[in-house]
């Protein structure tokens, strides 16, 4: 019987936590991240929103986005 790959839990999808699971994605491990929001916000660029320089959807990216390349095929 073949094993099966390792399962890793990462709670909080900051910057932190989206490139651990990133990482881990990429050596053959299950990967779930939970957060209590469904997007990654990129914080540094906060201050362009609100001057107005860029939409605020440039810097607050769906999770399932960012993942999509991880995502094992079904």
């Amino acid at each position: 019987m073949p094993e099966a790959a390792p399962s890793v839990i990462v709670v909080g999808a900051g910057f932190a936590g989206v490139a651990c699971a990133k990482e881990l994605a990429g050596h053959d491990v299950a990967v779930t991240v939970f957060d209590r929001h469904n997007y990654h916000q990129f914080q540094p660029l906060l201050y362009q929103v609100a001057t107005s320089q860029i939409a605020a959807h440039d810097v607050a990216r769906p999770l399932r986005g960012l993942f999509r390349k991880n995502r094992p095929s079904s």
